[in-house]
């Protein structure tokens, strides 16, 4: 059932019946297609601190997974944190401490977080973490990680395996990085 309403929902935004959002900023998607750590975070620091030395203003959006708040949480501001761990979630929290002076946002409704961090802190591109799923969003660069750890039997759809979406919507990436490879 899951997989069907899956199919379903991605077939919607294929065809364009579902609307899709587009920024005039540039998005670069990290994320992935199982549950479970594949090194996103380690990620969007890396791809936020090479634009960083290439003269760009990243910001980053996160849904926020496991915070005990709702709606639109400004993590950090570009200059300091100004949000507790509980109200950004950790992930959120490690990439905004790690940074230190990149604008952080959370918010389950992403084209908010994006909007908030073009308007207020005149991002000139953003890094949607944990986006691959969320088909709202337009994106120029769909970055997908994929952990060595994983067997091929964790490539089941949820609840069987670690799959959240079927395999073959991997096309839809841009590019894949292997993380974990020393296994």
């Amino acid at each position: 059932i899951y997989g069907f309403i899956i199919f379903i929902r991605n077939t919607l935004y294929n065809y364009k019946i579902k609307k899709i959002n587009k920024f005039d900023k540039p998005i670069i998607s990290i994320g992935n297609i199982t549950t479970g750590g594949t090194c996103k975070t380690p990620l969007v620091i890396f791809t936020a601190e090479t634009l960083i030395k290439y003269g760009k203003k990243p910001g980053i959006i996160s849904r926020g997974y496991g915070r005990n708040s709702y709606g639109l949480q400004v993590v950090h501001n570009g200059e300091k944190i100004i949000c507790e761990i509980e109200q950004s979630g950790d992930e959120p929290y490690l990439i905004a401490k790690t940074l230190n002076n990149t604008p952080v946002v959370v918010s389950e409704n992403r084209s908010v977080g994006i909007k908030k961090l073009i308007d207020t802190f005149n991002s000139d591109i953003i890094i949607m973490d944990d986006g691959f799923q969320n088909r709202k969003i337009y994106r120029d660069l769909d970055i997908i990680t994929i952990s060595a750890n994983d067997s091929m039997h964790n490539y089941r759809i949820l609840p069987w395996g670690k799959l959240r979406e079927g395999i073959n919507n991997i096309n839809r990436s841009d590019y894949i990085i292997y993380t974990k490879t020393n296994n």
